[in-house]
């Protein structure tokens, strides 16, 4: 059975700040959009074993993501990414670099890379790291001084409990992190990520209101998956309900029956030709429009069984909607 299902998380308790648990919300959404507009097959994990982790069918990979956002505009430096805080009982907390050496440690081939995400920028040392692990050329050859500074400040927190092949777990580490600086400002993060999803969206013939209710319901999903608590060992069946996206299904569901279905000129014009009253017409589009965005609801799935013929024939109230027009 795969390590990750298997191994208890640090902690389950998310972002200690509103403001900085939103923008970790909604930067996960934006890299679910881009994911979508690259057609790609993965599934993305919600505060699990870190911020978030992205799975690959393909390979059986994991991608291990920490989303950390500050208001202090100062660069990212190595001092501060592997600052260690105490705990509340005894103690200290593993820094951001620590943890991440940890995902290699503990779940070796299955983390295939890891990443560090902010809104700020990072020093001179940071990005000359970056710089030669992004041409594909070893740290330890080039800046042989940087790659023993970053590896002794690893060491240090592991010096109680030494693994026994600290070396090439670090030359892993060393070697396939990397940090990013989000696109996504504090201050407008909301409104990004939501013109990212409407960008996405503009060739695909979808209504603006059935597009709001689409959105608010992959922001609400990634919400509420990042808040669930699980226990190991779980199978990934399991686990994709109570954490998960599903990126190729929700690309699914929005080009096969949105796009396809979903030309509301040409359905506004067929019920003009029904000679039906101006109330029973506005009746039916609210209708479709709300069938359309709670087939799209991955949480929803009693209404898809019953809508594809799979379940019972609803009542007005299991509904929502009256059908009777």
């Amino acid at each position: 059975m795969s390590i990750v299902l298997t191994v208890e998380q640090r902690e389950q308790a998310g972002s200690d700040s509103y403001n900085r648990f939103e923008y970790q919300v909604h930067w996960i959404v934006c890299h679910i959009i881009g994911k979508l507009q690259d057609d790609a097959e993965c599934i993305v994990f919600c505060e699990f074993h870190d911020d978030m982790a992205e799975f690959s069918p393909n390979n059986q990979q994991y991608q291990f993501y920490q989303i950390k956002a500050k208001e202090d505009p100062s660069d990212w430096a190595i001092a501060e990414m592997s600052k260690r805080e105490k705990k509340k009982s005894s103690g200290y907390k593993k820094s951001f670099l620590g943890f991440i050496f940890y995902n290699y440690l503990t779940f070796s081939t299955e983390c295939s890379h890891c990443h560090f995400v902010s809104n700020n920028d990072f020093d001179k040392d940071v990005l000359s790291w970056q710089a030669v692990i992004e041409d594909g050329k070893k740290l330890q050859v080039e800046d042989i001084a940087l790659y023993q500074k970053i590896k002794d400040r690893i060491k240090d927190e592991f010096i109680n409990a030494m693994p026994s092949n600290f070396d090439s777990v670090f030359d892993t580490f060393i070697q396939n992190t990397f940090v990013h600086k989000s696109d996504l400002q504090l201050a407008a993060y909301e409104n990004q990520t939501k013109g990212e999803f409407f960008n996405h969206l503009a060739d695909k013939n979808i209504p603006i209101n059935t597009a709001n209710l689409i959105f608010q319901q992959l922001i609400n999903d990634v919400r509420k998956k990042s808040k669930e608590k699980i226990k190991v060992p779980i199978s990934m069946k399991r686990l994709v309900e109570k954490k998960g996206v599903d990126v190729a299904q929700i690309g699914r569901k929005i080009d096969g029956n949105i796009k396809n279905s979903g030309n509301y000129d040409e359905f506004h014009q067929y019920l003009l030709n029904q000679s039906l009253t101006k109330k029973d017409i506005r009746r039916i589009e609210a209708a479709k429009t709300l069938h359309d965005a709670r087939w799209l609801d991955v949480n929803d799935v009693k209404y898809q069984e019953i809508s594809s013929g799979e379940g019972k024939i609803p009542t007005d109230e299991e509904c929502g909607i009256c059908c009777c027009f």
